[in-house]
Order: structure tokens, then sequence, then C-alpha cells
């Protein structure tokens, strides 16, 4: 038989997910709701716009630990500075140093996403490349 700390450890997720969903649910019926008025006002003062023509437009989350365009210009900073190609996880750690904040391993992952992040957007611009793989890792330097 399964311990009971575990089945009720796991009953409480369940409730706990399940109470999600639903509250989830009901913000897409509202959201839904929302668009559905929204598109009959366009409708009604521009009757020859066709809506399947709008992109939705990406949410993003913003990370509590920078201010706005302030991570890509710390991570050019730091790339400006090494001497050599880094890795993502290095320019996490160097941007935690830089906001004076403690290293741990789940503040280094969480400014590991967002510079990994920064990286694939200037990479795309072209101002930064992938340069050698170390284990895993691919480095990074500025073009």
């Amino acid at each position: 038989m399964a311990e009971s700390h575990v089945v009720s450890g796991l009953v409480a997720k369940r409730s706990e997910l399940a109470g999600l969903v639903q509250h989830y649910q009901t913000e897409i019926s509202r959201m839904t709701g929302d668009l559905t008025h929204i598109d009959a006002t366009i409708k009604l003062f521009a009757p020859e716009f066709d809506l399947r023509t709008l992109r939705a437009k990406e949410h993003r989350e913003r990370n509590q630990y920078f201010k706005l365009g302030e991570c890509q210009r710390m991570t050019l900073d730091i790339l400006r500075e090494a001497e050599s190609a880094l890795t993502s996880r290095q320019i996490a750690a160097e941007l935690l140093q830089r906001k004076a904040l403690e290293l741990s391993s789940e503040k280094i992952d969480l400014f590991q996403k967002s510079a990994l992040a920064v990286l694939k957007r200037l990479e795309d611009k072209g101002l930064v490349k992938q340069g050698d793989t170390q284990g895993v890792s691919h480095t990074w330097k500025i073009v």
C-alpha cells in the first residue's frame, strides 16, 4: 500500500492544479468574450477590415531584476570586455556579480535564461555569434 503522506501530497497537488485550470478556463472565457466585443466594434467602424490579418502579440514575462533593455546592454558590455568567448552560464554569473546579487544556482539559471534570450535576439540582429561548443554549451562572442 502506498504511503499515506505521499498520497495526501499528490491529492493536494492535484487539487491545486485543478483549481488553476478552472481559474484559467474562466479567464479564457472572459477574454474570448472581450475579443468578440472588440472585433464587433472594429467591424462597426471599419466593415471592410479583415480581422484575420491581425497577429496575436506575444506575451513576455519581464525579469524583475532588469529594467527595460538593461540585460541586453550589460550582456553586450560583458562580451566586449571578455578576452575570449563566453558561455551563457558565464555571462549569467557575471550579470549576477554586476547586479551585486548572491550567486545561487537558482538565480544563475534565471539569469542564464534571460541571457540566452538576449543572445538569440542579438544573433538575429547580427551583433553576436555562437562560437565553439564547450560540453553542452555554446560560447558567444561579438561579431
